[in-house]
């Protein structure tokens, strides 16, 4: 049996064997770690290297050769405001192409100043941190703010909260708006001023149009404003700095308070007045307005005595008159031309829409406006009778071929969409003579404007052989935009 004394030596002998062992499995794993850290740190500078060599690629090629200011203005080209907002390009995409675009696109407010917003219930946070960082890059340009939304919810409504909060507190520089406004967003508004903002289109939600119908009170405090939409809000809630505004629209006005709008605003170049009524007829002009600035007239009458709303105006300075009208036909064309003689204004478009005119009373009304360049004619479709909708005596009238004096001399586009009582051959002629017309004038020959777009829409079936084809292709290879179609299909 061993002696007690011998135990702890060879313990401690036991330990010693162990040793060696240990320590080469220490050398393993630093050797590892070693070997580790010599990879990242060549690959980091692989790397570098790469990144070196594709900035010397990159120097090569043609656009790194422009200056800073050609690719500025590239850029703000490239990020110009679209009709489709969901394509709108941001600056953001050039942060992603190199550093060089990155640096020149973070210090460009101008690329900054359009802010498209499309509200939803997920990102919020996000959205509006972003926001933050958007506005401080736009630094002192002009904003353009655009919000949209597909829900018109509490949620929504929030969201919207938030985000015209953090817009509010650069009030100073927006320069045009449109959203959609409840009135939960309006106390945010107030006691601010907007001296740079010149357009405003809002409305409330529409849902809520006979409960919050007031609109926001902001306006009297834009001295620059003359672009103003106000679709939704009752017009006797509307407080505007009428004497500025040279562009109005809005909706659900009586004649009577149409009449206050023009009396009101003095500049006004454009008016745009969409469902107007009139709660009892008015047999003949009260009164007669002189409003001689207006040059753009758009209405949407809703019953025939809405008529009287052009039967009370003066508009000698008028260039395009769009009436959207489905009454009885002569009460409107009779109208027009006492507008047109009793204004003596230079009319060049007039566009009427869903109505249903006999061919005569529209023929007698044009004789009066021989200035019109362009026309539209969109009747309803559910014409029945030859004396209505496009015809062979409407047709004739055009063609200087066949009359000395023709319908409209100055006419350059014609737009037709409703029912078709004339033969194709007879529309072809029209279109080749009015594509190369010259007028006989007392002095000698005078050369008109030729007739440049035709286009005829069919409500009902209309064949076009093949000849006809091929005349249409030869007045588009002459230079004429020319379309003769259904709404069955493209026959042309």
């Amino acid at each position: 049996m061993p002696c007690e004394f011998c135990q702890p030596a060879t313990a401690s002998s036991a330990s010693l064997s162990k040793a060696p062992a240990q320590n080469a499995s220490s050398d393993t794993v630093a050797g590892l770690e070693a070997e580790i850290t010599s990879v990242e740190s060549a690959m980091e500078m692989l790397v570098q290297r790469r990144t070196t060599l594709r900035r010397k690629i990159n120097a090569l090629s043609p656009t790194a050769q422009l200056p800073a200011e050609i690719l500025t203005e590239i850029f703000r080209l490239v990020c110009q405001r679209t009709e489709d907002d969901a394509r709108l390009i941001t600056p953001l995409l050039f942060g992603g192409i190199c550093k060089e675009w990155r640096d020149i696109a973070w210090s460009t407010p101008l690329l900054w100043n359009t802010i498209c917003l499309h509200l939803s219930r997920t990102m919020h946070g996000s959205r509006v941190q972003l926001l933050r960082e958007w506005l401080l890059r736009a630094n002192t340009s002009p904003l353009y703010i655009k919000l949209t939304s597909d829900n018109e919810d509490d949620a929504t409504f929030c969201s919207l909260h938030t985000i015209m909060d953090t817009l509010v507190a650069r009030s100073t520089y927006w320069y045009s708006l449109d959203c959609l406004l409840p009135f939960q967003c309006h106390n945010l508004l107030r006691d601010h001023h907007f001296p740079m903002l010149t357009s405003v289109s809002v409305h409330p939600p529409k849902g809520t149009i006979s409960t919050f119908s007031e609109p926001p009170n902001m306006f009297l405090s834009a001295p620059k404003l003359f672009d103003v939409d106000l679709s939704g809000y009752n017009f006797p809630a509307i407080v505007l700095p009428w004497g500025q505004l040279r562009r109005f629209k809005t909706q659900f006005l009586t004649v009577a308070e149409c009449l206050k709008v023009l009396r009101r605003s003095p500049n006004l170049k454009e008016c745009r007045l969409e469902s107007v009524y009139s709660p009892e007829i008015i047999a003949s002009p009260v009164s007669e307005t002189l409003y001689s600035a207006l040059e753009i007239l758009d209405v949407s009458l809703i019953k025939g005595s809405a008529i009287s709303l052009l039967d009370n105006v003066t508009l000698p300075a008028l260039r395009e008159l769009r009436v959207n009208y489905s009454g009885v036909g002569g009460l409107l064309m009779s109208a027009i031309r006492s507008l047109f003689l009793r204004s003596g204004c230079d009319l060049r478009r007039l566009c009427i829409e869903k109505h249903n005119f006999h061919t005569d009373d529209l023929i007698f009304c044009l004789k009066t406006i021989p200035s019109l360049t362009h026309l539209r004619l969109f009747s309803s479709g559910d014409v029945t009778h030859t004396s209505m909708g496009l015809t062979e005596n409407m047709v004739s009238m055009l063609d200087p071929s066949r009359h000395a004096s023709p319908l409209l001399p100055n006419l350059t586009s014609l737009e037709y969409r409703g029912r078709v009582f004339c033969g194709l051959p007879a529309i072809l002629a029209l279109a080749e003579s009015r594509h190369c017309f010259v007028a006989e004038h007392a002095k000698g020959a005078l050369a008109l404007p030729g007739l440049c777009m035709l286009e005829i829409t069919s409500t009902a079936q209309y064949d076009v052989p093949r000849e006809a084809q091929e005349t249409i292709a030869r007045l588009r290879a002459a230079g004429m935009a020319i379309s003769v179609c259904s709404i069955t299909g493209d026959l042309s």
